[in-house]
């Protein structure tokens, strides 16, 4: 079992990572909000159970959860114990910072993609319409328990989706991390515990660097964890791909338009896209003309748009990045580099 702190407004957040975590150590008074098909652990305990995915994240579903943890008679005292992949945990977190005006909040995430990414951070949010994340709050958590068990009956694509965020940290903000992943890709792709446990680990002290530095988004250093997603969302949105597979082809997408722009060599962009698909992770999609259009009218009016330009972490070379202001027309047209 390996673990680490950081600090934050609301104090500190333990991270452990391993196999075996006991759950009962990091809670009182808990309430469970869980993914439907998994197991409870913490047995006993008021639960209500929901379904996963990225339907969850509504204001309809988020009023189920104020409605659960009233009649749970849950308060101040009380821990919202979150239990399943990203959607959920957003969603836990944007219900958990506004019950009350805050309640405490332990995530467990049951995916590995939820356990490099939705879990810690803070960061909850529901979709409004078309929009990915627009209601959103920061209630970061008391506790993040990656326990590695539950990635063991992970669906291969489930868990293969998740490396696109896994390599997004070695790209943009660690060389050293970016050149263990290349020399780990089989191993990681066959499970390996001691690999898994160290990408993970990496992953999240790396992120939580970024949230220390910069928890409520005010000075742009945050923002480098958006390398990818902004054509990433809307490619997620338009054709309904799993969340690391449109993570992926916004990676490729953005680097390539970086690499035009003259901001990094196009060897990188080349190289990354090699590494993303050795993962088994998409780099090219099929679309028709109306899906390309209306993922770039989504890349437009992204909610890093700052009147004219959109605010990106544009990347010169892995580990080292700088954040640019660019016209949103030309950032949408980077879907153009991951059509097939």
């Amino acid at each position: 079992m390996r673990r680490f702190y950081y600090r934050h407004s609301r104090g500190v957040t333990e991270v452990v990572v391993g196999r075996g975590v006991n759950y009962s150590d990091y809670v009182e008074r808990p309430v469970v909000v869980i993914e439907e098909g998994l197991r409870n652990p913490l047995p006993g305990a008021p639960a209500l159970v929901l379904r996963g995915g990225e339907s969850v994240k509504s204001l309809d579903v988020l009023t189920q959860v104020y409605q659960f943890l009233h009649d749970a008679e849950a308060d101040r005292s009380s821990t919202l114990v979150a239990v399943g992949g990203g959607a959920l945990l957003d969603l836990a977190t944007f219900a958990a910072g506004t019950y009350m005006r805050g309640i405490r909040l332990v995530q467990v995430p049951t995916t590995l993609l939820a356990m490099v990414d939705a879990a810690l951070g803070g960061k909850g949010a529901v979709d409004w319409g078309p929009v990915k994340n627009l209601v959103g709050v920061f209630h970061q958590p008391a506790a993040v328990l990656s326990d590695l068990e539950w990635i063991s009956s992970l669906p291969q694509r489930i868990y293969v989706s998740a490396f696109a965020e896994v390599v997004k940290y070695g790209v943009a903000l660690d060389g050293d991390f970016y050149e263990w992943l290349m020399r780990n890709v089989d191993p990681l792709l066959g499970r390996s515990e001691a690999e898994l446990e160290e990408a993970v680990f990496r992953s999240l002290r790396l992120k939580a660097a970024v949230v220390e530095a910069d928890e409520f988004e005010e000075r742009g250093i945050r923002q480098v964890l958006n390398v990818g997603h902004t054509v990433g969302h809307a490619l997620e949105r338009v054709l309904g791909l799993l969340h690391g597979e449109a993570v992926s082809l916004g990676i490729v997408a953005e680097l390539r338009l970086w690499a035009k722009l003259g901001y990094l060599a196009e060897r990188y962009a080349e190289e990354v896209r090699a590494l993303l698909a050795a993962f088994g992770l998409p780099t090219e999609v099929k679309a028709d003309r109306e899906q390309v259009e209306a993922a770039k009218s989504l890349v437009r009016y992204d909610k890093k748009r700052r009147g004219d330009y959109i605010y990106v972490p544009v990347v010169v070379r892995p580990g080292r990045w700088f954040l640019e202001r660019l016209r949103p027309g030309e950032v949408a047209g980077a879907v153009e580099y991951v059509l097939s």
